[in-house]
């Protein structure tokens, strides 16, 4: 059977235990079963033989499950080979994330009574339950109850912390059963997304476009992510009016239309040499450098202490640095840059072609249309899902290395185990996905470069306005303008630059600010209410749009315009800490820290 599940937790670090568990069947709703006690959710798991349950971000709840299995004599195994009656083994990874457990209760001979335990927070990355709701489109919504409530040992629940219960794990059950049915029932979405690839192209043509890369470790040294920058000119400055424009699936229109590298590569020396079969490579080289005036810089230096990991260089101080770049980089760095005493060392060269992907984005893009079309809100986010998850899985790391839990003095901590080799995927594909959706977002940015504010991977944020005549659109309705009616609206845009609301890789107008702060990549704020609403009863919280990496949500409703800035500190930031019997959430705050 299948089960979604939820824990309700104390939140007192003297007496933290399990006070509510829920469980309900995936693929028969109506069938809801709770308890109060830690026991009696074991006991349930242990005669619901070989069955399995999905906890919404189960690092926290599993931390409970491990507390009692260490208490109650179990052992954990890193070799699942050595699974024997009262064992469990997990797979965590070095950077904590949770993936699965594997709870052994009995084993007798080929007889064995288990509990696998997945994190539903795997298929449906960065969405709470409540916004896993909304996206699917389900009937009932997530509600509330009071969590500092104190409740005794022995509370018996009250109907309204039933019916929570009961919605929690309703909406992760339907959603559940949804995703299954479409056949995509792997632990991550990344493995559903490279599941249905693979049956769409055939392993015999998956094997032959992606055998066992050679070079592995050096290629993938020119793998890199997103193109995150803030115009320096709009750093911590309040700014006016502006427009937001996200590319229609970067990535998939990446994978659909661009030339991506397949087969195994050659090796060169020196510099790369003009070749109309072998078109892609991968360059190593040694240079200095300094930024052209007027050009936005490309390049970042990691796991060099003299240069910050994060930061885009203008120059490299006078230093020679060594870089792995793709081709596709490379054309940007020398357009963006002045390069002194450069030295090609050598590279990797690659066949390429337009088509590996078209089948899969070809079938997800109609899903996501057509859902679009009827309305169905479940397929549209299963289809976004399937078109964004498939290409990280080319990248994987093949140096793993998983995190083992023990138990100490009432608490769950976390040892490293041993380093261990898996197969890698191909990462030439993930490298050169990634370096044309850069491409993309910063010869755009250049372009408008008079006008450019900040760049987020798929994102141009521009300080543009609308003409009078459009002002008073919702963002809605902006989503719906097209090349042509911003430029007959008076728009300042290059007509080449495509702005439509469906085509695949076409900019979309995603919303319009009357005005913003910009602190630093990945922390700024658009305020889209309208400017005589600013001081007023009818200023409207919900159209100030915060963005700021590892501000929880919860501490969004203390932002304001005024106190957005460095320094700042905000409530609502939960800081879970490891104590006896399982894990506890501690209130702290959440400051915005300078660069």
């Amino acid at each position: 059977m299948l089960f979604a599940a939820d824990f309700e937790t104390t939140t007192d670090e003297n007496d933290c235990r399990v006070w509510a568990w829920g469980v309900c069947e995936i693929g028969n709703p109506e069938y809801f079963v709770y308890g109060t006690t830690m026991e009696s959710f074991m006991e349930f798991m242990e005669t619901t033989e070989n069955s399995t349950y999905y906890f919404h971000n189960a690092r926290f709840d599993t931390d409970f499950i491990f507390c009692y299995l260490f208490e109650h004599g179990y052992k954990h195994v890193t070799d699942r080979r050595k699974e024997k009656t009262k064992t469990f083994s997990t797979l965590i990874s070095k950077m904590g994330q949770y993936y699965s457990t594997k709870i052994v209760f009995k084993k007798d001979g080929k007889t064995t009574n288990y509990a696998k335990l997945y994190d539903s927070l795997k298929l449906f990355p960065n969405m709470s339950v409540d916004n896993v709701s909304q996206a699917f489109g389900l009937p009932l919504s997530k509600l509330k109850i009071d969590y500092k409530a104190y409740r005794e040992v022995g509370h018996v629940l009250t109907e309204e912390e039933v019916e929570y219960l009961h919605h929690d794990v309703k909406i992760m059950a339907l959603a559940l059963e949804i995703l299954f049915s479409q056949g995509l029932n792997k632990m991550t979405v990344g493995s559903n997304a490279m599941k249905d690839y693979k049956e769409i192209v055939g392993d015999k043509n998956f094997e032959r476009w992606f055998p066992t890369p050679e070079y592995d470790s050096d290629i993938r040294r020119s793998y890199k992510g997103g193109f995150t920058f803030l115009n320096p000119l709009y750093k911590e400055k309040d700014v006016g009016a502006g427009l937001v424009f996200d590319v229609n699936s970067l990535y998939p229109s990446v994978m659909r239309y661009s030339k991506l590298p397949f087969g195994n590569p050659i090796f060169f020396e020196g510099e790369y040499q003009q070749d109309n079969i072998y078109d892609l490579y991968v360059q190593r080289m040694v240079c200095m450098f300094e930024l052209k005036e007027g050009y936005i810089p490309t390049i970042q230096i990691k796991k060099n202490l003299l240069f910050v990991p994060t930061e885009y260089l203008t120059s490299s101080n006078g230093e020679m640095v060594e870089l792995y770049l793709t081709n596709v980089d490379l054309e940007l760095f020398k357009e963006h840059y002045n390069l002194y005493n450069v030295e090609y060392i050598c590279g990797w060269k690659f066949k390429s072609t337009v088509g590996l992907f078209n089948d899969y984005i070809d079938k997800w893009t109609k899903v996501k249309i057509d859902a679009d079309k009827t309305g169905n809100k479940a397929m549209r986010t299963i289809a976004k899902l399937m078109l964004n998850n498939l290409y990280g899985k080319f990248s994987l790391n093949p140096e793993v290395q998983s995190k083992i839990p023990y138990y100490d003095e009432g608490r769950i901590k976390y040892t490293l185990g041993e380093k261990e080799m898996r197969e890698a995927v191909y990462i030439p594909v993930g490298t050169f996905i990634t370096a044309w959706a850069r491409y993309k977002t910063i010869t755009n940015a250049q372009r408008l470069y008079d006008i450019f504010i900040y760049a987020d991977t798929d994102s141009l944020h521009l300080d543009l306005e609308l003409p009078p005549e459009l002002r008073n659109l919702s963002n809605k309705e902006l989503a719906k303008l097209t090349t042509n009616d911003l430029i007959k609206a008076g728009v300042k845009l290059p007509a080449d630059f495509e702005v439509d609301p469906y085509t695949l890789g076409a900019w979309k107008l995603e919303s319009r600010f009357t005005r913003a702060r910009f602190i630093r990549q990945k922390c700024y704020m658009e305020d889209w209410n309208a400017p005589d609403t600013w001081n007023t009863p009818d200023y409207d919280r919900e159209l100030l749009n915060v963005t700021c990496a590892g501000m929880p949500k919860d501490c969004h409703q203390f932002v304001t315009w005024d106190n957005f800035k460095v320094g700042s500190c905000y409530k609502g930031k939960l800081q879970p800490k490891h104590v006896r019997g399982g894990t506890i959430l501690i209130e702290t705050e959440f400051t915005i820290k300078p660069n």
